[in-house]
């Protein structure tokens, strides 16, 4: 009844926009007058859930703009990496890992949940995959830092990365293409219409087509998406507006790739299916007789997502009503190699979600109010193989979740406002699941040639479990002057706990984050410079680690069984400070300096977690171990604790710089040139918690650059660009092999790409 109650709820209001034309014919359409902003433009974000410059939000928060994202080649969230210094943004298979200052999800199977909420136009989207197939037609993008406990909620330990499309325009015909050329065949097309349908209902569709060949020797590492968004726009004039938008996406191709280590072949990137790393893989311990099983060039992505939401707008007098129902569906069809590890995987997601929210500004109190429901239904059959482990996983989860919140902001003064905000969440999760593993254990006796005996060990975990809590956040902020603004807060987030296939106790306790913010926000100069600064420090606590290690598979006289499984352990507490600093400079209207500089200090003050070794070696880890009692699947397995406390946080690097400068040379009435180029810094990191040298990341330099001729008018240009100029081989990811002991598999950021864009606006 709740599906079909909200799915009601989704529906309903479409009639709403085909009525808005009757109700308004009396109201006279807007007008513009307003003048072009003088020095560096303001950009307006919605991170407070409510309209705002992006100087006066008084939180941290970084926007980039649609255009920027255009003309940075832009066309999938990992490309985020090279824009926002404290975003690592990487593949797994289909999905997607977010860390935001070292805070994320090593999202690798049905059961992973990001630890940094992924929001498209205010709908929370839950799926690790769902970030594909979004990023065109965009207004722009906000990443929040740190944890949105009240007014997201949802798994936003870490922060909120929110994707914002360009709206419908009202009275208004006109639209965009973009094309795109480049090496390793890469086509790229975006665009879009705007139709006005009479004074009061406009219609926008946009639409994207993105291609390459893979960055590795196999062709691994490609892209092929194409995906459509129409958006249909009704207001009366009178208080009264909605927005109904639907999109589709596939994402096809051969999917990601990547190597064992160390074999890069200078700046040829060697794929998994490559001859060179099968046979070094193969001549790494065990060797045969032991089972083996070697990545193919039969890897594949065949993912389809749909969604649609709504969002209406009703100013009721005393407050603003707005009411979001949303629906998404998400199929994913893929299989991809890690190294020499099968990843088998379909998964079926419909989600559905309602938000409502009562908003004013009454007097000097500025407040909002709402209500949240979610509920998830996934069905996935994933399969693991190793040839001398494996493992099959058939799962049935849900998710219902549902929250009630309030933010104020109240003004003692016309320059001091004080702000508190307290939400509630409760989630409930339940599994039914049907377990193999598939464990080698030796040899059929006195068979010749060897038979190898794989013992299947089923087992059928179920979950039925409820998280509840309370977050908040208070703050204050004060005006120093017109264009400065010093703010300060305290809030608290949480991630709910994850389950994962297990006898007995499958599923982990929520983790908990504290975040302590001071920043400042200011415009200098006449408008010209703009510096913002934040000093941060956070208190990490249960943080829940998503790691192949021993779990329970079967019950015996002698104890439990454990077998290698992909779990989510509360496994470290982390103590996380820094500082950040973002600067624009604009001396002239023809000059524009960019830089950001992130320092960030992340250490575990505790990380434990298991390791299972099928060879019953010792793991191969830069940490502490000691061997335990506890029984593995096969007779030669070991499980062993892992302490690696004090070691740096993932993905959290100590220093990271961006830096850009574009100038604009003019040629008068036969249009203008603009000249731009930007790189990235960054010190070492660690890409897992095996903190091994083969998976770290040295320090780097990756730089890009543009060369743009745009006509008078503004409606025609043609780019030429290059990215990653140093070809850099720089890692994303990295995985160790469940049954080769450090044998480390690494996925790369993309190589040296060139190419033309060619732009025209009507």
């Amino acid at each position: 009844m709740k599906v079909i109650r909200l799915l009601e709820l989704s529906v309903a209001p479409a009639a709403l926009i085909a009525a808005m034309p009757a109700l308004a014919q009396t109201v006279p359409a807007p007008t513009e007058t307003a003048e072009a902003p003088q020095g560096i433009p303001d950009i307006v974000v919605t991170a407070q859930r409510r309209e705002e410059t992006l100087q006066k939000a008084a939180i941290a928060v970084s926007a980039v703009a649609g255009d920027t994202l255009t003309k940075s080649s832009i066309s999938q969230a990992t490309d985020l990496t090279r824009l926002v210094p404290s975003l690592q943004i990487a593949p797994a298979a289909s999905f997607t890992q977010i860390y935001l200052r070292g805070v994320g999800t090593f999202g690798s199977n049905a059961f992973a949940e990001q630890g940094v909420a992924f929001n498209l136009d205010g709908v929370y989207l839950s799926r690790p995959a769902a970030p594909a197939g979004l990023f065109y037609d965009l207004e722009r993008i906000e990443v929040l830092k740190g944890p949105q406990g009240t007014l997201y909620g949802r798994n936003a330990t870490g922060g909120a990365l929110n994707v914002i499309t360009a709206k419908p325009k009202l009275g208004e015909l006109g639209g965009y293409l973009n094309a795109e050329y480049g090496n390793y065949n890469a086509i790229k097309g975006s665009g879009a219409i705007n139709l006005p349908l009479g004074d009061h209902v406009a219609f926008r569709l946009a639409g994207q087509y993105a291609k390459h060949d893979g960055y590795y020797s196999d062709g691994y590492d490609d892209e092929d998406t194409q995906a459509v968004r129409g958006q249909l726009r009704g207001d009366t004039g009178t208080g009264l507006d909605a927005t109904l938008s639907i999109d589709y996406a596939h994402v096809g191709g051969k999917g990601s790739g990547g190597t064992i280590m160390p074999l890069l072949d200078g700046k040829n990137r060697l794929g998994p299916s490559d001859p060179r790393v099968l046979a070094a893989y193969l001549a790494r311990t065990p060797t045969a007789p032991v089972p083996q099983f070697i990545a193919r060039n039969d890897g594949y992505q065949d993912n389809r997502f749909f969604g649609a939401s709504m969002t209406v707008n009703a100013d009721l007098g005393f407050a603003k009503l707005t009411v979001i129902p949303a629906y998404r569906k998400t199929d994913l069809d893929f299989v991809a190699y890690a190294s020499s590890f099968l990843i088998d995987v379909t998964e079926n997601s419909k989600q559905m979600s309602l938000e409502t929210r009562l908003s004013n500004k009454t007097g000097p109190l500025n407040w909002v109010l709402g209500g949240y429901y979610f509920a998830e239904q996934v069905r996935a059959n994933q399969f693991f193989d190793q040839a001398s482990n494996g493992t099959r996983i058939n799962s049935r989860l849900t998710t219902d979740s549902y929250a009630f919140f309030g933010q104020g902001t109240y003004s003692l003064t016309s320059t001091l406002r004080l702000t508190g905000g307290i939400r509630y969440t409760r989630d409930t999760k339940t599994q039914n699941t049907q377990a193999h593993t598939l464990p080698f254990v030796g040899f059929v006796p006195g068979v010749f040639p060897l038979v190898p005996i794989i013992l299947d060990i089923p087992s059928f975990p179920k979950s039925d479990v409820t998280f509840s809590k309370v977050t908040w956040k208070g703050g204050v902020e004060f005006d120093l002057g017109p264009r400065s603004l010093l703010y300060a807060s305290v809030s608290t987030g949480f991630k709910s706990g994850v389950l994962f296939a297990a006898e007995g106790i499958n599923y982990s306790r929520p983790e908990l984050l504290t975040a302590y913010t001071i920043g400042s926000k200011n415009r200098f100069f006449d408008n010209k410079l703009q510096l913002n600064v934040e000093a941060f420090y956070w208190d990490y606590k249960d943080q829940q680690i998503t790691h192949l290690g021993p779990l329970q598979v079967a019950t015996t006289p002698a104890g439990p069984v454990f077998g290698p499984l992909f779990s989510t352990e509360n496994a470290g507490a982390a103590t996380i400070y820094g500082a950040e600093a973002e600067i624009q400079f604009q001396p002239t209207r023809s000059d524009l300096f960019t830089a950001n500089v992130q320092y960030l200090h992340a250490r575990y003050d505790s990380l434990q977690y298991q390791f299972y070794s099928t060879s019953g070696a010792p793991p191969v880890v830069g940490c502490a171990t000691a061997l335990t009692s506890q029984i593995g699947a096969s007779p030669t397995a070991r499980i062993y604790n892992v302490n690696c406390s004090g070691r740096p946080v993932v993905n959290a690097p100590d220093w990271s710089i961006n830096a850009g400068y574009q100038h604009t040379f003019s040629l008068g009435d036969s249009g203008r040139v603009i000249a731009g180029a930007d790189t990235k810094i960054e010190s070492s990191r660690y890409l897992s918690i095996d903190y091994l040298a083969l998976g770290r990341q040295g320090s780097y330099m990756m730089s890009n650059a543009r060369l743009t001729y745009e006509t008078a008018n503004g409606r025609y240009s043609l780019t030429g660009f290059i990215n990653n100029i140093e070809n850099r081989l720089v890692f994303s990811n990295s995985l160790q092999s469940p049954v080769k002991a450090g044998t480390i598999y690494n996925q790369l950021r993309p190589p040296r790409t060139y190419g033309v864009r060619a732009s025209a606006k009507f």
